[in-house]
């Protein structure tokens, strides 16, 4: 009662603006999929309704407002390091879909007070744009972002462009020690733009072209008592591609969240560019590379399998300079909606990365049972697989809860150096809200076992957090 009492309810346009058939419009399955679609997308409703009636004359749209304001807490913990957020989130500011987030989070390496705000459509109904603020204890970052994106896939045009900034400390960690290695002073600003168009569209798929530029500032210096002089090296480059896809969604339930339909993106997109840093642009030399990702899905009975990777490097004279690659596979098999086995490996590599920017896996991402930085490096793999059951799937019409088992395997380390991973498994609860719109993720609270490894013995460690332990490696 009380979410209900400070709730706002979804403008009416919120809903209209969304809707991809107009009054004497044929009847297209396709585009009444995809208004679905994008009405889930906005995070603001537990359900979501569109049908035709058995004529095909009327469109029949009916929404459910969810709960979106989320207060939120996560603990984590891996022998002496302790990793906590607090924060709220609101993904439904004043009923315009906007989202609201503020948090203050501390780990070993800082803490962070962060304040953000982003709103589709703002302007003109077309316009999006959002914003943020951190302030760490070591420095502080800001940026934002105006935007007219693809509203579906039969849209035609877009642009957008925004800036970021950053001064603060970059911790660099090697070999699994918790004291960094190495720590830098680093300046960095960047602005960027870019437009694209679609040479074919509609609700099946779409052919676009496009280009980015940036303009940007990266400079480096080794943190000292006294600050040193830092230089100011300005670089620009541009990337123009290709990208062609064809679509393909799932609809399930109890897959990321517990209870709320949700969309599982299946779809075939590849997308071919080139980018270009030339001497012109403050580079000491002339470069280009392949900037490729793609990903595609094959539907299984009562699951799928989703394959993905991406490419982007600067190369000179024909030698690659720098730059990152990885590959990754996603299994899900739901055999009844109650449960869920899903699957997950990826492996990575990188050549000379900024300081900072290398692969970097413990307790926060990848494997849960290991500190912060234990494993770090310029070449990285990590699998997992976990079984769930959902127990509880409604408790008192609020929240649905269940049991899931997992193991994994994973590490980094540098080319040249002796492969580091680690390993550990172990079980768990996961709950959700059900009325709840974010689709962030089911909570997990898992008791995990530590195998021994070469930093740190065999234990046992409680380990909270939300949704995948692989989502911030996809």
């Amino acid at each position: 009662r009380l979410m209900n009492n400070v709730h706002v309810r979804t403008r009416q346009r919120v809903v209209e603006r969304e809707m991809l058939l107009h009054a004497g419009d044929p009847p297209d399955s396709a585009r009444t999929a995809e208004t679905g679609r994008n009405l889930r997308r906005l995070q603001v409703f537990r359900d979501v309704v569109v049908d035709t009636s058995a004529d095909g004359s009327t469109l029949r749209v009916v929404t459910r407002d969810g709960w979106t304001t989320r207060p939120y807490a996560s603990f984590r913990s891996a022998g002496q390091q302790r990793l906590f957020s607090v924060g709220l989130l609101e993904t439904n500011f004043l009923g315009l879909a906007a989202t609201l987030d503020a948090r203050y989070a501390e780990d070993p390496d800082r803490s962070v007070a962060r304040l953000a705000f982003s709103a589709p459509r703002l302007f003109a109904n077309r316009i999006s744009t959002g914003m943020f603020f951190n302030q760490f204890s070591d420095g502080r970052s800001v940026g934002a972002v105006v935007e007219q994106p693809f509203f579906a896939l039969a849209s035609r045009n877009s642009a957008r462009a925004g800036f970021v900034t950053l001064d603060g400390r970059v911790l660099r960690f090697r070999d699994g020690f918790a004291r960094a290695a190495d720590s830098l002073d680093r300046r960095f600003s960047i602005g960027y733009a870019g437009v694209a168009h679609a040479l074919r569209a509609s609700p099946r798929g779409y052919l676009r072209i496009g280009a980015d530029a940036q303009v940007r500032r990266d400079d480096y210096v080794p943190r000292r008592d006294v600050p040193l002089p830092t230089t100011r090296t300005v670089t620009g480059a541009t990337t123009g591609y290709v990208e062609f896809s064809k679509a393909d969604f799932l609809l399930t339930k109890n897959f990321r969240m517990l209870g709320q339909p949700e969309d599982v993106n299946l779809s075939t997109t590849v997308r071919f560019g080139v980018a270009v840093a030339p001497r012109a642009f403050g580079y000491d030399r002339n470069y280009v590379g392949p900037a490729v990702s793609g990903r595609t899905a094959i539907r299984l009975p009562n699951g799928f399998v989703q394959l993905a990777g991406r490419l982007n490097a600067l190369a000179s004279g024909g030698a690659i300079d720098s730059g990152t690659a990885n590959v990754s596979a996603t299994f899900a098999l739901q055999p009844s909606s109650r449960h869920l086995l899903v699957a997950f490996s990826t492996l990575g590599w990188q050549r000379d990365p900024a300081p900072g920017e290398e692969f970097d896996l413990g307790l926060a991402r990848g494997p849960r049972g290991f500190q912060l930085h234990a494993f770090t490096g310029n070449r990285l793999h990590y699998s997992m697989l976990e079984y769930r059951w959902i127990t509880f799937p409604k408790i008192g019409k609020s929240f649905a809860a269940g049991l899931a088992a997992f193991a994994e395997n994973g590490g980094a380390w540098y080319d040249g150096s002796p492969r580091r991973s680690g390993s550990d498994a172990g079980a768990g609860v996961r709950f959700a809200p059900i009325r709840s719109a974010a689709n962030i993720g089911a909570t997990r609270v898992d008791l995990v076992r530590r195998f021994a490894h070469d930093r740190e013995p065999a234990g046992w460690l409680v380990v909270v957090g939300t949704g995948f332990s692989f989502d911030a490696l996809r």
